[in-house]
């Protein structure tokens, strides 16, 4: 018997290791694609680049471009990476080269900023329209109708696939309640599109009482569709499916700054609404379980959060290296480079702090 849940255990663990390589993986990735996007834009636009890392540490493997000389470094530490331009941290008292990534003008460097941004918002539109190509969204499906007080016949069947209000698609992934919502809008009928054995149909559809029974038998009214939902999913072509990912990247947006505004009003706890680095490695390894569906949505939604997030004016973060830019664009001349840099180095330690803090506070909450 103790061996048995010696296995047991054993293989648990074993799966929750991979579970949790996974979730690494997809957050290298993430964190590769973010600083390739600053590596090409800097490249195309004539900045040097010294060094290309993944991972933090020492480094177990490097590679020299004899082309370009830039270095191509594998560190030890798989919990992200960089992008090493000539000469980014310099201060005044060091004279500028034409090398030195300073050197460049503003507007050059706000681009190379914003890039890491921008390829994560890239990457999650690609990513978001081939899992909606692949798994498609979930629509809802009609299990059952009801009989209107009325007398009004429903025009829906038991199996019409409801994927569309008033010519609108729903978008029942971003909107959990996107239909509900859709119903609220109207008082007695709307024009929906639905699939019906296979074939798509505009129909006409009415809001009324009905009756309807409870999970304890129970005979109740309601008012509605008069009908019963599951949800299903179905799968969209190249178009559908890649404007889906722009309205899916948008209501995450919408999200993330609402959860924001939960927690700085109190409607919302921090550990329910944020986390640290950790947090989002555990999320990434729990969804690898349901398999490759919900690894590729895991990852098209925390690109979109990195993307977000790096943008915020937060020292140390690529949006106030914008804004440190953009203020010397304005002025003809820079801040004193000493100060922004010790600024940047206080924001990245108390960033580290904050994510340690979220991580523990999400777990003890």
């Amino acid at each position: 018997m103790g061996l048995i849940l010696s296995a047991v255990t054993f293989g648990g663990v074993m799966k929750w290791i991979g579970f949790i390589a996974i979730a690494l993986l997809c957050l290298m990735f993430m964190i590769v694609v973010h600083e390739f996007g600053h590596f090409v834009v800097g490249r195309l636009l004539g900045f040097k680049v010294d060094e290309f890392a993944v991972g933090f540490g020492p480094a177990i493997f490097k590679y020299t471009s004899k082309k370009s000389g830039v270095i191509f470094s594998l560190r030890c530490l798989p919990l992200g990476g960089f992008c090493g331009f000539h000469g980014e941290n310099d201060e005044e008292d060091k004279p500028l080269t034409k090398d030195n990534f300073n050197f460049h003008k503003p507007w050059k460097r706000i681009l190379v900023f914003i890039a890491g941004a921008g390829f994560n918002l890239l990457s999650a539109v690609v990513l978001c329209t081939i899992f909606f190509m692949a798994y498609g969204d979930m629509m809802p499906k009609v299990l059952m109708t009801y009989q209107f007080e009325n007398g009004i016949e429903q025009n829906l069947q038991e199996g019409d696939l409801i994927i569309a209000v008033d010519g609108k698609s729903l978008y029942s992934t971003a909107v959990p309640n996107d239909l509900a919502n859709r119903i609220q809008k109207h008082s007695d009928k709307m024009n929906v599109t639905i699939i019906r054995d296979g074939d798509k149909q505009d129909i006409v559809i009415y809001i009324g009482d009905y009756l309807s029974t409870n999970a304890e038998n129970q005979v109740i009214e309601s008012r509605g569709l008069g009908i019963s939902i599951t949800y299903e999913e179905y799968r969209f072509g190249f178009i559908e499916s890649l404007g889906r990912s722009f309205v899916f990247i948008f209501k995450l947006f919408g999200t993330i700054f609402t959860s924001i505004g939960a927690v700085i009003t109190g409607a919302l706890g921090v550990g329910e609404a944020m986390g640290g680095t950790v947090t989002a490695i555990q999320q990434i390894a729990m969804v690898s379980q349901i398999g490759f569906r919900g690894v590729l949505f895991a990852v098209c939604a925390l690109s979109a959060n990195i993307a977000i997030m790096n943008l915020l004016p937060i020292p140390a973060l690529d949006g106030a290296h914008v804004v440190f830019t953009t203020i010397e664009w304005v002025r003809g001349k820079p801040l004193n480079r000493k100060v922004e840099n010790i600024i940047h180095t206080i924001g990245l330690i108390c960033l580290f702090a904050l994510a340690i803090i979220l991580d523990v506070v999400h777990f003890v909450s």
